[in-house]
């Protein structure tokens, strides 16, 4: 055996033979190995069995959920565009392409939910719904024109020209978001809505508000009762839905301010925001890996001071009583990191630390 396969071999049988369910000085994370399915599998196929049973067993254990945010493509054309490369203790791979998803990734999903126990959501979310109702009525204003100059004023608009309601829109975009769930096998979903602190909202203001959110969270809590036993996630600000009742529903809330925190002591802010919305052990805060090349985009996930945003929330996370920590750009890390995930794999080692 090359120097490498040997390195990993042991770590994998230390893993995979000095597991302990009881104490934690006798059982590691499973965490932190580079898994070559072509070869540790092989060479020892009970060790390695034992390995993948301990950390499906170690999802139901008490820790904090690591959530990572993946940008799944249609080609693989690295390993880091494979989700059986991301680290073993990720909990729930949010892809953020549901209607790009080919039959080569779900077979990469199929694998690392039997095999790790990992499960893999999908966000759907009031803003980009809204968005691109704006650019389709922009469009459709546009060949509205063009309609006219072609044939007179007094000519008859088809309705195909005719812009949608955001209600029709809304609702059909969730109809072809929620069709992914069955059509690729995901185990969740997650909606993503900010909503408004209405005090200062005037009536007009208010009453469009209040229609397009009563839509929005009102066709997730529909299909949720209609199907309870899958669950849903939230990114955004708890406090603006409050009164609304799915939220005690939510399996994690994230809060989606922290996406925005340009110091760690904005974690402290946001958090104390939303404090009394839900459990604690249900909230959790996402950040920003910074870019490959930080010449190209200097301000994503990077505070202020010039320090990394997903550093300063690992700390954050470590030492605070809420019950996830949310990872974007993921993929970032593996091209960042030569392939190792490390950013990902040292925040993970920090919020989840083995409890002496």
């Amino acid at each position: 055996m090359n120097k490498n396969f040997k390195y990993l071999y042991s770590a994998l049988l230390g893993l995979a033979l000095g597991v302990s369910m009881t104490a934690c000085d006798d059982w590691t994370e499973p965490e932190s190995i580079d898994l070559n399915y072509g070869t540790i599998d092989q060479a020892d196929p009970e060790a390695y069995a034992k390995y993948l049973a301990d950390l499906r067993e170690y999802r139901g254990r008490d820790h904090k959920k690591v959530y990572a945010w993946f940008d799944n493509v249609a080609e693989f054309g690295s390993q880091g565009h494979r989700i059986t490369a991301l680290p073993d203790s990720i909990d729930v791979i949010v892809l953020t392409n549901p209607g790009a998803v080919t039959d080569k990734l779900v077979g990469e999903m199929n694998q690392v939910r039997n095999d790790k126990g990992m499960q893999i959501s999908y966000c759907i979310d009031f803003n980009e719904i809204k968005k691109d109702w704006t650019l389709k009525c922009e469009e459709l204003a546009a060949r509205r024109l063009e309609f006219i100059a072609q044939n007179g004023e007094d000519a008859e608009i088809p309705a195909e020209l005719t812009d949608p309601t955001f209600n029709d829109f809304m609702t059909q975009a969730w109809m072809e978001q929620l069709s992914y769930f069955n059509a690729v096998g995901f185990d969740g979903i997650m909606a993503a809505f900010d909503g408004k602190a209405t005090q200062h909202l005037t009536p007009a203001e208010l009453a469009e508000y209040n229609s397009q959110a009563k839509l929005f969270l009102g066709i997730l809590n529909d299909w949720h009762q209609r199907n309870p036993s899958v669950p849903v996630d939230y990114l955004g600000k708890p406090q603006n839905i409050a009164s609304h009742p799915i939220l005690n529903d939510f399996r994690t809330v994230f809060l989606s301010e922290g996406l925005s925190a340009t110091n760690a002591r904005m974690f402290d802010i946001i958090y104390a925001e939303a404090s009394g919305t839900v459990a604690d052990s249900k909230l959790g805060i996402p950040a920003y890996i910074h870019a490959v090349n930080t010449s190209d985009d200097p301000k994503t996930g990077i505070f202020s001071d010039g320090t990394y945003a997903i550093d300063g929330l690992s700390a954050w996370t470590a030492a605070n009583n809420v019950g996830a920590v949310g990872i974007f750009n993921t993929a970032n890390d593996y091209f960042i990191s030569a392939g190792h995930y490390t950013t990902v794999r040292n925040l993970i080692q920090t919020v989840n630390p083995c409890a002496k």
